[in-house]
């Protein structure tokens, strides 16, 4: 039986998630960054193995939540990226452009039939 997290292990996982998104932006805005999708994953393993209380699906999903927040995009950004299946995996879509992940979200709602 797994235990509610403690508040100080909620606001690891929000500092966690942040780190996630900091990252994503630092390759995006170097253009040249050699950091892949499959490097991204290994590094997002290793950051979300800090965590006691969430696991990396959790720490992404809140990454995600916030990137399209940001973006001024509708709640629940998170939860359609991880429904849809598609040619980029939901931690990968953090490496996306502003636009691309726009499109992203967008394709997610069509898809759902989400207006």
């Amino acid at each position: 039986m797994s235990t509610k997290p403690t508040r100080e292990q909620v606001r690891a996982a929000d500092l966690l998630a942040r780190s996630l998104l900091q990252i994503s932006e630092a390759a995006r805005l170097d253009g040249r960054s050699p950091l892949d999708p499959a490097g991204f994953a290994d590094l997002a393993g290793r950051i979300a193995r800090v965590s006691t209380g969430f696991d990396l699906d959790a720490i992404l999903a809140i990454a995600l939540e916030s990137r399209g927040q940001s973006l001024k995009l509708r709640s629940g950004t998170a939860e359609l990226l991880t429904l849809i299946e598609g040619d980029t995996p939901p931690l990968a879509s953090l490496l996306l452009d502003d636009e691309d992940f726009k499109t992203k979200v967008a394709r997610a709602e069509e898809s759902l039939g989400d207006p």
